[in-house]
């Protein structure tokens, strides 16, 4: 129980990669018949900015799963929104967001789109892939057939329960899979939108502060606790050893699950 306590209340620092960019998947509420997926990208949860038009090719399309499968999405009015074609049929929705893996590399003159191929004076380097996953939940849905599926990203994070059912201090079980297996001792932080110091980097204001800390079990299933009523974005990483250390260092990978939890 004193566990319990003290991963809910301790605040954690955690950069997730190299370019201490994360990926999350923001669903706005439909306007005029159509639903908007959003792909977050960079340190400034929850809001979405333009990606950069040199990252563009590492991002795939946002997916959007229903009950019956994948739903078409168009690309929207911003390079990083999507839209439905027709409103959504009540249910609960699973929108996923992929960044490819892509090379990157540091060496003294800074960070390039390189494996140590490219770069032979890099000091490191590392292959980063990242997942983001959102809840989509319609006309007031709590289901959980197609949310607690898996949705075959090399990792992934589950919700076993529908975050709508779920209020402000009660547990939310989740569960972590890389390759498709249970991700034991995986490190799981959560954290809300204001949350946190606000400090300033390169122009913009962002905190990295976590709410929430904690480890996966055997089974890669861990209980994430909510402190309060608002849009909260869970978040595990897996590191490990390049395959040809010639090329790159570490394989890098980071996954997020974003969902509101209700007053």
């Amino acid at each position: 129980m004193q566990l319990k306590k003290l991963v809910v209340i301790l605040p954690f620092w955690f950069v997730s990669h190299s370019q201490a960019h994360s990926l999350w998947v923001n669903a706005l509420p439909a306007a005029g018949g159509q639903s908007t997926i959003e792909l977050g990208y960079g340190d400034e949860f929850p809001t979405a900015e333009a990606i950069p038009e040199d990252r563009l090719h590492i991002f795939a399309p946002a997916q959007l799963i229903g009950k019956n499968g994948d739903l078409l999405l168009k690309p929207g009015k911003e390079n990083y929104q999507f839209v439905t074609e027709k409103p959504l049929a009540k249910g609960s929705y699973a929108a996923i967001a992929i960044y490819k893996p892509t090379y990157w590399s540091k060496n003294k003159a800074g960070w390039q789109q390189q494996s140590r191929t490219e770069m032979p004076d890099a000091l490191y380097c590392e292959r980063a892939s990242m997942f983001g996953k959102t809840i989509v939940n319609i006309d007031g849905a709590t289901e959980t057939a197609v949310i607690s599926q898996p949705q075959g990203l090399q990792l992934e994070i589950i919700p076993l329960a529908n975050p709508a059912t779920i209020k402000a201090g009660q547990p939310l079980p989740i569960q972590v899979l890389y390759d498709g297996k249970p991700l034991k001792n995986a490190d799981v932080t959560a954290t809300f939108a204001g949350f946190g110091d606000q400090h300033e980097h390169h122009g913009h204001t962002h905190s990295h502060a976590k709410a929430f800390l904690n480890q996966t079990d055997g089974k890669g299933k861990v209980n994430v606790y909510p402190l309060k009523a608002g849009y909260w974005v869970v978040e595990t990483e897996h590191k490990l050893p390049y395959v040809d250390k010639a090329k790159c260092d570490e394989s890098v990978l980071l996954s997020t699950l974003t969902f509101t939890i209700s007053e």
